[in-house]
């Protein structure tokens, strides 16, 4: 099974296993748990390699997860993933995870990319017309890219918008070569 694959079965657990109020909190948990994962290549040799058995593991995890505050459900899930030797996929879970929660939740995460930052008066517009599009409320995140030479590209989900000059020029070099 391939990582994407896996953060799906994952994902469905989650949702399925953990209150829809307290999803939020949990990936959040995922989150620092994985910063700290990714950060550390002790407790990567530890968690994800061969070396230590479920037991070990299991204390290692039982003693480091108190310091982190993280909630009952949270360590059930990370002791599931860990015990299952599927850790070196976390990052993807939590990716699936907030996609299955987006969709439960009937949102949808949008990232617009643009030149210059976006007013508050065209940030509400664009955000408007997406959750019209997605027939969703949608959660925008702006992000500045002065590479783009004009416009701005909206990446919902697996869908992407571009209305950059760059993007304009590459349709019109297509057209141009048909």
């Amino acid at each position: 099974m391939n990582k994407n694959q896996i953060a799906k079965k994952y994902s469905k657990a989650l949702i399925g296993s953990v209150e829809i109020s307290n999803i939020p909190a949990v990936i959040e948990e995922l989150k620092a748990f994985s910063r700290i994962f990714d950060a550390n290549r002790k407790l990567k040799l530890l968690f994800a390699g061969q070396i230590f058995s479920d037991v070990e593991k299991e204390k290692a995890l039982s003693a480091l997860l108190p310091g982190l505050g993280t909630s009952p459900q949270t360590e059930k899930f990370l002791k599931l993933i860990i015990l299952q030797g599927h850790l070196a996929a976390i990052k993807e879970i939590i990716v699936a995870s907030i996609n299955a929660y987006n969709e439960k939740q009937k949102k949808a995460a949008a990232v617009v990319i643009s030149s210059v930052p976006l007013d508050k008066k065209f940030a509400d517009r664009l955000k408007s017309a997406l959750s019209a599009m997605t027939q969703r409320d949608v959660d925008m995140e702006s992000q500045v890219d002065p590479s783009l030479l004009g416009g701005f590209v909206v990446k919902v989900g697996s869908t992407i918008y571009d209305s950059s000059v760059a993007g304009q020029l590459r349709m019109l070099r297509a057209e141009l070569m048909r």
